[in-house]
């Protein structure tokens, strides 16, 4: 008797966290109820006027109706080398140490894909982005190592934890923590990197422009080693876009590549020349006044929101990176997401970044102000934690 269908045991992983709150964002507004959601890393504000007009002018280019390259696009490519030489001071070569991705999601889940034998270990930071333990290591058939961020460190990771794996995901500016990462830190890291030539760092930092105290360090100003993961998505509120890029090793730039060229041709060129347009923007390491506006924005919303979960009693993480507030509320966040669903409140729960994150909530600041002042209104009438 033939059985029926059965996906591959590969899939057999929780479902996406971030879709069952979507579902459940759904199911508030078909009731009518008032729903003030702040669960998704999704930018509420406008991008840049010109590197919208700079994606519209492309389609005018006739190669815009061609496939695209896996590696990206010559020029912007080179706009990238130049961006990064103004930005961090450091030499990129375009033509071998830069790719440009459908996203950095899908540049994380390639590059496992180009590195990770079935069996080999890869590192997973808790709490931390699903998408490393789930494409960047369940989905290439590894074994998870998973390595802790100690609040207490600043959610810096003992890279003692590391020795031995084929392939290490590490995000700073953090999400869902917002922490940063300290000059020390990074040295480590490089050092940890130079040391085992088999060891792949994927370093995400998606969030890089998105700091309201100091500017964040590339690790590729302290080693040439491994591969650095940039993104137009919150960068320029353009999370639609789906464009970004990843530099570094040419070596592991050129195992990426080679494993694009199986499964993409790479994003539309309209979206790359709108990141181009961003990148061109610059004038060395600063940015053009849409982006400073846009960070002013989230600094004030992450501020007002953070005090109003304080005045409840819990232990917020106090960073000054990233739109995400990380709070404490006791040892299981599920009662507190409860509490503030029925206020129309929705919030991520920390244990959705893994078994490091139970006890934890964390926050978003994309969404309009009077959202954000109606959250924080609703949250002060629950109970103290």
């Amino acid at each position: 008797m033939k059985q029926g269908f059965t996906p591959a045991g590969r899939l057999d992983i929780p479902g996406y966290p971030f879709a069952e709150l979507e579902r459940q964002a759904a199911q508030l507004r078909s009731a009518g109820k008032p729903l003030y959601n702040l669960s998704i890393g999704d930018p509420d504000l406008d991008p840049p006027g010109f590197i919208v007009d700079a994606a519209r002018r492309a389609l005018d280019d006739p190669q815009a109706h061609q496939y695209p390259s896996s590696r990206g696009d010559p020029a912007v490519r080179r706009s990238v080398a130049r961006w990064f030489q103004g930005r961090f001071g450091v030499e990129l070569d375009p033509d071998s140490q830069v790719c440009i991705l459908i996203g950095v999601k899908e540049g994380l889940a390639q590059l496992a894909r180009a590195v990770v034998n079935p069996g080999d270990e890869v590192a997973v930071p808790e709490p931390g982005y699903p998408v490393y333990s789930r494409a960047g290591c369940r989905l290439v058939e590894g074994r998870e190592r998973t390595i802790k961020l100690d609040p207490r460190r600043g959610f810096l990771p003992d890279l003692d934890q590391v020795s031995g794996v084929k392939l290490l995901f590490l995000n700073y500016p953090n999400n869902p923590t917002g922490a940063t990462a300290p000059d020390e830190f990074l040295k480590e890291l490089a050092n940890l990197a130079e040391s085992d030539p088999a060891l792949t760092v994927a370093y995400d930092m998606a969030y890089s422009e998105m700091c309201f105290d100091r500017p964040a360090r590339s690790l590729l100003e302290f080693t040439p080693r491994v591969v650095e993961f940039h993104s137009l998505s919150k960068m320029a509120n353009a999370t639609g876009y789906r464009v970004g890029f990843a530099v570094g090793d040419p070596a592991r730039i050129a195992a990426l590549v080679r494993a694009k060229e199986e499964v993409d041709s790479g994003p539309p060129l309209p979206f790359q020349r709108a990141l181009a347009a961003l990148l061109d923007s610059y004038e060395g390491p600063n940015p053009p006044p849409e982006m400073i506006e846009t960070r002013q924005v989230y600094q004030r919303r992450k501020r007002h929101l953070t005090e109003a979960i304080a005045s409840l009693g819990c232990d917020v993480f106090r960073s000054n990176a990233t739109f995400y507030v990380w709070f404490r509320v006791g040892s299981d966040e599920m009662p507190f997401i409860t509490e503030a669903l029925a206020q129309g409140v929705i919030l991520t729960p920390g244990s959705g970044f893994g078994a490091g994150g139970k006890g934890w909530v964390r926050a978003s600041v994309t969404a309009p102000d009077e959202v954000i002042e109606s959250a924080a209104q609703a949250l002060r009438s629950m109970k103290p934690y």
